[in-house]
Protein backbone atom coordinates (compact mmCIF):
# COMPACT_ATOMS: atom_id res chain seq x y z
CA UNK A 1 0.00 0.00 0.00
CA UNK A 2 1.23 3.44 -1.02
CA UNK A 3 0.67 6.52 1.84
CA UNK A 4 1.44 9.90 1.11
CA UNK A 5 0.69 12.83 3.89
CA UNK A 6 -0.18 16.42 2.88
CA UNK A 7 0.78 19.65 5.54
CA UNK A 8 -2.38 21.31 6.44
CA UNK A 9 -1.11 24.66 5.37
CA UNK A 10 -1.14 23.54 1.65
CA UNK A 11 -4.38 22.07 1.79
CA UNK A 12 -5.44 25.45 3.62
CA UNK A 13 -4.15 27.25 0.37
CA UNK A 14 -5.77 24.97 -1.98
CA UNK A 15 -9.14 25.52 -0.01
CA UNK A 16 -8.31 28.95 0.55
CA UNK A 17 -8.01 30.36 -3.30
CA UNK A 18 -10.87 27.95 -4.17
CA UNK A 19 -13.26 29.58 -1.18
CA UNK A 20 -12.13 33.06 -3.35
CA UNK A 21 -12.50 31.54 -6.70
CA UNK A 22 -16.33 30.67 -5.74
CA UNK A 23 -16.84 33.75 -3.54
CA UNK A 24 -20.24 35.58 -4.20
CA UNK A 25 -20.21 38.89 -6.95
CA UNK A 26 -19.52 42.12 -4.81
CA UNK A 27 -23.18 43.93 -4.78
CA UNK A 28 -22.30 47.12 -6.94
CA UNK A 29 -24.35 49.60 -4.20
CA UNK A 30 -24.16 49.64 -0.43
CA UNK A 31 -25.45 46.99 2.11
CA UNK A 32 -26.76 47.61 5.70
CA UNK A 33 -24.25 47.35 7.50
CA UNK A 34 -26.82 45.28 10.20
CA UNK A 35 -27.58 42.87 7.74
CA UNK A 36 -24.84 42.70 5.54
CA UNK A 37 -25.92 39.19 3.65
CA UNK A 38 -29.14 41.01 2.67
CA UNK A 39 -28.42 42.43 -1.40
CA UNK A 40 -29.47 45.45 -2.72
CA UNK A 41 -32.12 44.29 -4.99
CA UNK A 42 -33.24 40.78 -3.50
CA UNK A 43 -33.08 38.10 -5.99
CA UNK A 44 -35.55 35.18 -5.36
CA UNK A 45 -35.01 31.91 -6.96
CA UNK A 46 -33.05 30.07 -9.25
CA UNK A 47 -30.51 32.80 -12.12
CA UNK A 48 -27.90 32.44 -13.80
CA UNK A 49 -24.66 32.40 -11.43
CA UNK A 50 -23.04 35.64 -11.68
CA UNK A 51 -19.53 34.39 -10.53
CA UNK A 52 -17.93 31.98 -13.75
CA UNK A 53 -17.19 28.67 -12.44
CA UNK A 54 -14.09 28.30 -14.46
CA UNK A 55 -12.48 30.54 -11.79
CA UNK A 56 -13.26 27.63 -9.38
CA UNK A 57 -11.79 24.75 -11.94
CA UNK A 58 -9.10 27.33 -12.63
CA UNK A 59 -7.49 26.84 -8.98
CA UNK A 60 -6.85 23.11 -9.28
CA UNK A 61 -3.85 22.46 -11.44
CA UNK A 62 -4.08 18.52 -11.09
CA UNK A 63 -7.73 18.71 -12.14
CA UNK A 64 -9.05 19.29 -15.91
CA UNK A 65 -12.61 19.24 -17.37
CA UNK A 66 -12.73 16.46 -19.32
CA UNK A 67 -12.88 16.70 -23.57
CA UNK A 68 -15.90 17.84 -24.89
CA UNK A 69 -17.48 19.31 -21.98
CA UNK A 70 -18.10 23.01 -20.61
CA UNK A 71 -19.33 24.33 -16.93
CA UNK A 72 -22.27 25.90 -16.46
CA UNK A 73 -23.75 27.51 -13.09
CA UNK A 74 -26.90 28.39 -11.39
CA UNK A 75 -27.64 30.15 -8.00
CA UNK A 76 -31.00 30.36 -6.03
CA UNK A 77 -31.72 32.88 -3.44
CA UNK A 78 -34.41 33.65 -0.86
CA UNK A 79 -33.73 36.80 1.10
CA UNK A 80 -30.46 36.37 2.48
CA UNK A 81 -30.19 33.08 1.60
CA UNK A 82 -28.20 31.06 -0.95
CA UNK A 83 -27.41 28.05 -2.67
CA UNK A 84 -26.17 27.11 -5.94
CA UNK A 85 -25.11 24.11 -8.42
CA UNK A 86 -22.47 23.88 -11.00
CA UNK A 87 -22.98 21.36 -13.92
CA UNK A 88 -20.85 19.92 -16.91
CA UNK A 89 -22.37 20.21 -19.93
CA UNK A 90 -21.42 19.51 -23.58
CA UNK A 91 -19.33 21.98 -25.08
CA UNK A 92 -21.54 23.21 -27.65
CA UNK A 93 -24.37 23.29 -24.98
CA UNK A 94 -26.10 27.09 -24.95
CA UNK A 95 -26.42 28.64 -21.68
CA UNK A 96 -30.24 28.44 -21.08
CA UNK A 97 -32.25 30.39 -18.92
CA UNK A 98 -33.15 28.57 -15.90
CA UNK A 99 -37.06 29.06 -16.62
CA UNK A 100 -35.73 26.99 -20.02
CA UNK A 101 -34.45 24.36 -18.48
CA UNK A 102 -36.40 21.16 -17.00
CA UNK A 103 -35.72 20.72 -13.02
CA UNK A 104 -34.42 17.58 -11.06
CA UNK A 105 -37.29 16.92 -9.18
CA UNK A 106 -36.80 15.49 -5.55
CA UNK A 107 -33.16 17.08 -5.01
CA UNK A 108 -32.80 19.92 -2.95
CA UNK A 109 -34.78 23.07 -4.11
CA UNK A 110 -34.88 21.41 -7.83
CA UNK A 111 -32.37 22.81 -9.70
CA UNK A 112 -32.58 23.37 -12.97
CA UNK A 113 -30.43 20.83 -15.18
CA UNK A 114 -30.17 21.19 -18.66
CA UNK A 115 -30.37 18.98 -21.15
CA UNK A 116 -27.34 16.65 -21.30
CA UNK A 117 -25.61 17.66 -18.14
CA UNK A 118 -24.08 15.20 -15.75
CA UNK A 119 -22.52 16.22 -12.01
CA UNK A 120 -19.50 18.02 -12.37
CA UNK A 121 -17.13 15.31 -10.72
CA UNK A 122 -18.06 12.94 -13.26
CA UNK A 123 -16.31 15.22 -15.78
CA UNK A 124 -12.87 16.28 -13.71
CA UNK A 125 -9.85 14.25 -14.78
CA UNK A 126 -6.89 14.48 -13.19
CA UNK A 127 -2.99 14.17 -13.57
CA UNK A 128 -3.26 10.84 -11.44
CA UNK A 129 -1.12 12.18 -8.90
CA UNK A 130 -1.53 11.55 -4.87
CA UNK A 131 -2.16 15.65 -4.75
CA UNK A 132 -4.59 15.50 -7.86
CA UNK A 133 -6.85 13.10 -5.51
CA UNK A 134 -6.72 15.60 -2.56
CA UNK A 135 -7.68 18.54 -4.91
CA UNK A 136 -10.42 16.31 -6.27
CA UNK A 137 -11.79 16.63 -2.77
CA UNK A 138 -11.73 19.50 -1.83
CA UNK A 139 -13.18 20.77 -5.16
CA UNK A 140 -16.47 18.50 -4.91
CA UNK A 141 -17.40 20.35 -1.31
CA UNK A 142 -16.14 23.47 -3.03
CA UNK A 143 -18.34 23.07 -5.28
CA UNK A 144 -21.28 21.89 -3.34
CA UNK A 145 -20.29 25.27 -1.80
CA UNK A 146 -20.96 27.31 -4.84
CA UNK A 147 -23.64 30.21 -4.08
CA UNK A 148 -24.59 29.53 -0.84
CA UNK A 149 -25.26 32.65 1.50
CA UNK A 150 -25.47 32.71 4.94
CA UNK A 151 -28.04 29.78 6.04
CA UNK A 152 -26.95 28.10 2.69
CA UNK A 153 -23.88 27.48 4.31
CA UNK A 154 -22.76 24.09 5.28
CA UNK A 155 -18.86 23.52 4.34
CA UNK A 156 -18.17 27.50 4.61
CA UNK A 157 -17.49 26.80 8.43
CA UNK A 158 -15.50 23.65 8.33
CA UNK A 159 -11.99 23.34 9.11
CA UNK A 160 -9.41 20.69 7.90
CA UNK A 161 -7.50 19.78 10.96
CA UNK A 162 -4.20 18.39 11.03
CA UNK A 163 -3.45 17.84 15.01
CA UNK A 164 -5.69 17.22 17.51
CA UNK A 165 -7.41 20.15 19.31
CA UNK A 166 -5.69 21.95 21.87
CA UNK A 167 -8.45 22.87 24.63
CA UNK A 168 -10.10 20.16 26.84
CA UNK A 169 -13.38 19.21 27.26
CA UNK A 170 -13.95 16.78 24.25
CA UNK A 171 -15.84 13.44 24.34
CA UNK A 172 -14.59 11.01 22.12
CA UNK A 173 -16.73 8.31 20.45
CA UNK A 174 -14.02 6.63 18.83
CA UNK A 175 -10.33 5.84 19.52
CA UNK A 176 -8.38 9.60 19.12
CA UNK A 177 -6.42 9.15 16.08
CA UNK A 178 -2.73 9.51 16.03
CA UNK A 179 -2.53 10.72 12.36
CA UNK A 180 -4.55 14.11 11.70
CA UNK A 181 -2.68 15.01 8.64
CA UNK A 182 -4.72 14.63 5.06
CA UNK A 183 -3.65 11.40 3.70
CA UNK A 184 -3.55 9.93 0.71
CA UNK A 185 -3.65 5.78 0.18
CA UNK A 186 -3.39 3.86 -2.89
CA UNK A 187 -4.19 0.08 -2.58
CA UNK A 188 -4.32 -1.77 -6.10
CA UNK A 189 -6.77 -0.03 -8.08
CA UNK A 190 -8.54 1.37 -5.33
CA UNK A 191 -7.69 5.68 -3.87
CA UNK A 192 -8.76 6.81 -0.34
CA UNK A 193 -8.01 10.54 0.91
CA UNK A 194 -8.98 10.65 4.24
CA UNK A 195 -9.70 14.19 5.94
CA UNK A 196 -10.04 14.80 9.72
CA UNK A 197 -12.68 17.97 9.94
CA UNK A 198 -13.85 20.18 12.84
CA UNK A 199 -17.55 21.12 12.15
CA UNK A 200 -18.55 24.38 14.69
CA UNK A 201 -21.99 24.91 14.11
CA UNK A 202 -24.30 23.53 16.27
CA UNK A 203 -22.48 21.52 18.83
CA UNK A 204 -18.97 21.33 18.23
CA UNK A 205 -17.45 17.81 16.35
CA UNK A 206 -14.66 16.45 14.91
CA UNK A 207 -15.55 13.57 12.31
CA UNK A 208 -13.41 11.55 9.80
CA UNK A 209 -14.33 11.96 6.04
CA UNK A 210 -12.85 9.20 3.77
CA UNK A 211 -13.34 9.31 0.35
CA UNK A 212 -12.89 6.28 -2.17
CA UNK A 213 -11.85 7.02 -5.87
CA UNK A 214 -12.48 3.75 -8.09
CA UNK A 215 -9.62 3.69 -11.21
CA UNK A 216 -9.96 6.23 -14.05
CA UNK A 217 -12.23 8.24 -11.91
CA UNK A 218 -12.45 11.10 -9.51
CA UNK A 219 -15.90 11.06 -8.67
CA UNK A 220 -15.62 9.83 -4.87
CA UNK A 221 -17.55 7.95 -2.51
CA UNK A 222 -18.31 9.58 1.09
CA UNK A 223 -18.22 7.83 4.46
CA UNK A 224 -18.29 10.14 7.36
CA UNK A 225 -17.29 9.05 11.30
CA UNK A 226 -17.72 11.42 13.99
CA UNK A 227 -15.24 10.68 16.32
CA UNK A 228 -15.85 13.85 19.08
CA UNK A 229 -17.84 16.11 20.28
CA UNK A 230 -16.41 19.47 22.09
CA UNK A 231 -16.76 22.67 23.83
CA UNK A 232 -18.22 25.74 21.82
CA UNK A 233 -20.17 25.96 18.49
CA UNK A 234 -22.58 28.68 17.23
CA UNK A 235 -26.01 28.98 15.63
CA UNK A 236 -26.88 31.24 12.86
Amino acid sequence: MTSVTFSISRVNRLRNAAARARAPVAPTEPVEPDAPWLEPEEREGWSISDCDPNNLLGVFKALRLRAGFAVHAYEFRAGGNGNGIIWAVPADAPLLAPEDCPRLRGAFLDPPKPPGAIPLMEAIDGDGSPWSYLSASILAREAAEFGARWHGCVWSDQKIIGKPPREGGWGWRRPVPRVWTPTYAETGPTRTIVLYIRNPVGMATIYRATDTYSVDSYDCETETEELGEGPGGFIY
